[in-house]
């Protein structure tokens, strides 16, 4: 069932109502900083910074923004008509769908199950919601930060496994917002599919990271490692692996060594986040390796490591690798780069350090990807004013801010007529009619 407010005929105190919601949520979280903090600590072992930014101070920021917007992001926008459709009033209206299901993975499990909600919320609808039982603190912090903001009837979560998520899957939702692997995304949209459900998939794949010639090598290092390792690679849109130019590969491995050497990356770095996924990182490391600090399976620590001499055909070229292992390949040109890059699928991000426009707008024409950044690593991905989202294999739709806002509503147009004679009926017979309107309608 629709929650109550989802039936106001007054749009501004519906959405007065939304935004004292998200305004509850907004002082929650503040309220619970630390259990956030220690849910994830628990989960994934994230270092307090990592929280800060891309969990905590990352969700304020949404919230806030879209409490600022929202009423000119819903506000019903007016259209012109035909003359022969005068005199009318033409608007297009957003409207929620209804109840939205959103299921969250475990990589970032506070952000990702409440980013999607915020704008689910924002838009009108009804959510339930699926954390990842693989976060299983993160999940306990969420169904209490949500029981204590949101009515029952209005937000609700929902915990369990594969089977749970499966009997979500099965029952009659107005819109499936999902982010999780590309595999499961199959699964997810095909069940949707049999209720005519639209949905939002944010999935993954191979981010490849393009280094051109006459870059400033030691700038490209520091960002590149940084946006690999954060989260322990374990983000979907990491660079997933290096593509330098074979006239910059030496140059570039020296300085990622050097940094990976001096810093300690592991004594600040999250763990992997179960053992079959550290036995799945392990399988593949083929060949040299530049490996900071030791594994230790108990503690689920895989230690950073730079693959320098990969080649494109190895293991951990073949699948997206969702860990700290930094694969780095060559290319002697544009078209052998471009030929390597769409022999794999469309990823979520496409990132190219270069100082020649001409060489990034080749690249960018040519090898589709959800977003674009240059020469910098996951600034287009954790920007609120860019939509974030995939294309083909890494998913379909968007959200973040008024992206999120608008996915989770469909536009109505709405045409509103008067009784007045109109001249341009069509009311049998019509013979004499069509001359005249041959005259007008030209």
């Amino acid at each position: 069932a629709r929650f109550q407010i989802e039936s106001l005929q007054d749009l501004e105190l519906r959405q007065l109502l939304l935004v004292a919601a998200l305004r509850r949520l907004e002082v929650g979280l503040m309220e619970r900083r630390e259990d956030l903090c220690a849910a994830l600590e628990s989960d994934l072992g994230k270092p307090e910074i990592e929280v800060f930014l891309a969990e905590y101070h990352f969700l304020l920021g949404e919230i806030r923004q879209v409490c600022r917007h929202l009423k000119r992001w819903l506000r019903p926008r007016k259209v012109g008509a035909p003359f022969y459709f005068q005199p009318s009033r033409n608007r297009i209206l957003r409207e929620p769908f209804g109840v939205a299901l959103v299921i969250a993975p475990w990589n970032y499990p506070v952000q990702l199950a409440l980013a999607p909600l915020i704008a689910a919320v924002a838009a009108g609808n009804t959510v339930v919601l699926k954390p990842s039982e693989m976060s299983p603190a993160s999940a306990a912090f969420l169904n209490d930060l949500v029981g204590a903001c949101f009515n029952p009837k209005h937000v609700a979560v929902v915990n369990g496994g594969v089977e749970v998520a499966e009997e979500l899957l099965e029952q009659r939702f107005d819109f499936v917002f999902f982010t999780g692997s590309t595999e499961v995304g199959r699964v997810v949209a095909r069940k949707a599919a049999g209720h005519l459900t639209p949905c939002v998939l944010e999935l993954g794949g191979k981010c490849p990271c393009v280094v051109d010639r006459n870059v400033d090598v030691s700038i490209a290092a520091r960002r590149i490692l940084i946006g690999k390792l954060f989260n322990a690679g374990q983000t979907c849109f990491a660079p997933d692996f290096e593509a330098v130019h074979r006239d910059m590969r030496k140059k570039l491995v020296e300085a990622l060594a050097s940094l990976l050497e001096e810093l300690p990356w592991e004594e600040e770095m999250a763990r992997v986040v179960n053992k079959r996924h550290y036995q799945r990182l392990l399988g593949l490391v083929a060949g040299r390796e530049i490996r900071k600090g030791e594994d230790d399976a108990e503690r689920l620590h895989f230690a950073p490591r730079i693959l320098p001499e990969a080649g494109w055909e190895d293991a951990a070229m073949r699948e997206e690798i969702f860990g700290p292992i930094l694969p780095v390949v060559e290319f002697a040109d544009r078209e052998e780069l471009t030929d390597r890059l769409l022999e794999r699928s469309s990823p979520l991000a496409l990132y190219v350090f270069s100082r020649n426009d001409e060489f990034v707008d080749a690249l960018m024409d040519r090898v589709p990807s959800g977003s674009v950044c240059i020469n910098d690593v996951a600034k287009q991905s954790t920007n609120l004013d860019l939509p974030f989202g995939g294309v083909g294999a890494s998913g379909y739709g968007r959200y973040r801010g008024r992206a999120g806002v608008e996915s989770f509503t469909y536009e109505r147009s709405v045409t509103k007529r008067y009784f007045l004679r109109d001249f341009f009926e069509t009311l049998p017979p019509r013979g004499e009619k069509l001359e005249f309107l041959k005259k007008w309608m030209k």
